[in-house]
């Protein structure tokens, strides 16, 4: 029997940008994330890069004619819904994309690369310099703090610097500017802040800090979330929040692969949401046991409560307390997933003692604490509930007599 294709109807994002050979950032990391949030990645590779997350070992920058050569296959095949620009190289390819950009319709993302995450140049100031003949085509520019610096001849410490420079840069000639945070400015508690500024005004995003030199592709991840959700229809701030979204969870959530500046998990939303209801069956089943008063459990990328489903129901942003120690405790120990609740300890079985805590202990935090110094992970409060906490049911199953 022939079976009867059913084919996807996906809206077309364009990434222009050069390739990374060790996939972290470039052209693989746009089309990675563009998939990851819901749209067709196209392409057009204007320089190739022998590279890995120690660095830049070697450039080719493409012939201006074969750039503009795939701006038209595409063009002239797909609907292109948005469009964004990475590494353009030379300035000569800079001025075929301008040329380019005009048969595109919808919004355009100008990520300015000049410099590669290990330090090494992409491009040189000649190219710095014409960016302004593109920035007038520009929805959006998502300039990082060094890039933002250089285009506007300004040093970026303080979060007022870099409105201040975000602000130069929209009058160049973009609608919009988002200038991505984290360093070298941070906000009075040390969190990550990004700027945009549009012509509503500035609105500032803020992320906490992630301790991890893994940072490889994640202005790349960012930029192709944005006009991945451009593409599907998102207004600009609705995309910006979203892409900032998917770039911290990529980088609280890195791959563990090269050297030290690693590699952003750019699918990592794409597989957080494809658990959720198998997560949400498991609680479920967690929460029926006998004895047992509550449960939780995470996604195995969780960022929030959003990302905890609870109770009875197992449902999303409804985990409550149970929920707030389950994700304090990933904080130290990210392979814990679910959570339970138990009226007393004669429910749990005989070889798992409690450890115990003073009310003064209480706060989600603390008893996560105690919980992962703990072989067991299992913590009882002065009222006498224990929290027991394990990286799958099957563990905590095992705990209850």
């Amino acid at each position: 029997m022939t079976r009867r294709a059913a084919p996807v109807d996906y809206p077309v994002a364009l990434t222009i940008a050069g390739s990374d050979s060790g996939g972290a950032a470039g052209v693989q990391a746009d089309l990675k994330t563009m998939e990851a949030c819901g749209a067709y990645g196209t392409s057009v590779v204007t320089s190739v890069t022998a590279q890995n997350t120690r660095g830049v070992h070697g450039v080719h920058h493409l012939p201006p004619a074969d750039v503009t050569a795939q701006l038209d296959a595409v063009t002239d095949d797909y609907d292109v819904r948005a469009a964004k620009t990475g590494m353009l190289g030379t300035p000569e390819t800079l001025r075929a994309v301008v040329d380019a950009v005009t048969d595109v319709d919808g919004p355009l993302v100008v990520d300015p690369v000049l410099v590669a995450t290990a330090g090494d140049a992409l491009a040189d100031d000649t190219v710095a310099a014409a960016y302004d003949t593109l920035f007038a085509h520009a929805t959006l520019l998502t300039p990082n703090a060094s890039e933002a610096a250089t285009l506007t001849d300004t040093t970026i410490e303080t979060e007022a610097d870099a409105v201040a420079a975000a602000e130069t840069l929209r009058g160049q000639g973009a609608d919009a500017v988002l200038l991505t945070g984290g360093d070298p400015y941070t906000d009075d508690d040390g969190r990550a802040v990004d700027v945009l500024v549009t012509n509503e005004g500035t609105r500032t995003f803020v992320s906490e800090r992630v301790d991890t030199e893994r940072t490889h592709g994640s202005g790349c991840t960012i930029s192709s979330a944005i006009t991945a959700r451009l593409a599907r229809g998102d207004d600009l701030e609705t995309a910006v929040a979203r892409g900032i979204d998917v770039v911290a969870r990529a980088i609280r959530y890195p791959h563990a692969v090269g050297g030290p500046t690693g590699s952003v998990h750019h699918l990592a939303t794409l597989r957080n949401d494809a658990t959720r209801d198998d997560v949400a069956t498991v609680v479920r089943g967690l929460a029926a046991l006998d004895s047992v008063t509550d449960a939780a459990g995470a996604t195995p990328y969780a960022e929030s409560l959003a990302d905890v489903a609870g109770g009875a129901d197992g449902r999303f942003g409804d985990a409550g307390r149970l929920g707030e120690r389950l994700l304090a405790a990933r904080e130290r120990d990210p392979a814990y997933r679910y959570a339970l609740a138990v009226a007393d300890a004669d429910a749990l079985a005989a070889d798992v003692t409690p450890v115990d805590l003073d009310a003064a202990d209480l706060p989600a935090g603390r008893v996560a604490d105690v919980a992962t110094d703990a072989d067991d992970a299992a913590v009882r409060a002065p009222d006498g509930t224990v929290t027991l906490l394990a990286d799958a049911a099957a563990a905590l199953r095992e705990r209850l007599a």
